[in-house]
C-alpha cells in the first residue's frame, strides 16, 4: 500500500469475521488509502479512474466466474476506455476458470505457479487491454527447470489419469506436452 500510495485499496468479503481481521491488521498502516466492506465481491463499485485491478482469491472456479462476470457487466461502460485488470487466484477448476476469462475477452497479462503450505496454486493476471489468449494449462508460468513446477505437473498428471472424461484426457495430454 505504501509503494502505491494514490491507489485506493478495497478489500471485500461476505464474512464480517474476516473482514474485522483484515482491519486489525489493516489499522496499523501509516497508509490509509483502503477501505474494507462486507458484501458480495460481484456488488463491489469501482470509482472513476484511469485503471482498476481487482484481486480476487481463494473461491472456486465457477464463483470465481461469475464473480469477473458480474463486475465486468456492471461496469461496461465505465471500463470501455479504461484498463481493467484482474489477479485471480482459484481454489479449484482452474480449467474452467481459463476457459471463462476466454469468454469475458479478457487476456493473459501473467500467470505463476505459487506453492504456499504444500499446496499448488495459480495465480493469472489478466486485462480488458491485453488480446493474449490464455491457454487450458498455462503457457508462461512453467519452468520445468524448477523442481516445484515438476511436482505440480506430475500431480495434474496423475489427476487427469484418473479422470474418465474426454477432457481430462485432453488436459492431460496437454499436461504431458509440457516440456
Amino acid at each position: 500500500m505504501a509503494e502505491h500510495p494514490d491507489s485506493h485499496i478495497h478489500f471485500v468479503d461476505v464474512l464480517p469475521h474476516l473482514i474485522n481481521e483484515v482491519e486489525k491488521r489493516l489499522i496499523t498502516q501509516l497508509q490509509k488509502n483502503w477501505t474494507t466492506h462486507c458484501l458480495d465481491a460481484a456488488a463491489i463499485k469501482l470509482e472513476h479512474s484511469s485503471s482498476h485491478l481487482v484481486i480476487i482469491a481463494g473461491v472456486g472456479g465457477d464463483l470465481l466466474i461469475d464473480m469477473v462476470d458480474a463486475i465486468i457487466s456492471n461496469h461496461s461502460t465505465l471500463i470501455e476506455d479504461r484498463r481493467l485488470d484482474f489477479i485471480l487466484c482459484p481454489v479449484r477448476q482452474l480449467h474452467k476458470v481459463r476457459e471463462g476469462l476466454n469468454r469475458l475477452q479478457l487476456g493473459l497479462v501473467s500467470e505463476q505457479i505459487v506453492k504456499d503450505n504444500n499446496q499448488f496454486y495459480e495465480v493469472i493476471q489478466v486485462s480488458n487491454q491485453s488480446r493474449i489468449p490464455l491457454s487450458l494449462v498455462g503457457d508462461i508460468m512453467w519452468n520445468t527447470a524448477n523442481e516445484e513446477h515438476q511436482a505440480y505437473r506430475n500431480a495434474m498428471i496423475t489427476h487427469y489419469q484418473k479422470q474418465p472424461s474426454h477432457h481430462a484426457k485432453k488436459l492431460l495430454r496437454l499436461y504431458q506436452d509440457i516440456c
